[in-house]
């Protein structure tokens, strides 16, 4: 499960990533004492998310035990 929230501020979208309910609050809290406004807030659980890299779209784990799972290495 992870926290996802889009903040606006200085004329640009911030994008809030946790995991951790007091981790994001936190972050939320110090962008909105900048001036920011919270446009959406959501919760997503067990989801893959993309990236971009090099004009190529490829899927990646969102949180730090599922890509241990995923690449096959369990570190504990």
């Amino acid at each position: 499960m992870f926290l996802i929230s889009y903040v606006w501020l200085h004329n640009q979208i911030h994008v809030v990533i946790s995991e951790s309910t007091q981790t994001h609050n936190h972050a939320l809290e110090k962008l909105m004492q900048q001036g920011g406004a919270i446009i959406e807030d959501g919760c997503k659980s067990n989801v893959l998310g993309s990236v971009t890299v090099n004009g190529k779209k490829s899927v990646w784990p969102l949180t730090k035990s599922e890509g241990r799972v995923m690449g096959g290495k369990q570190h504990g």
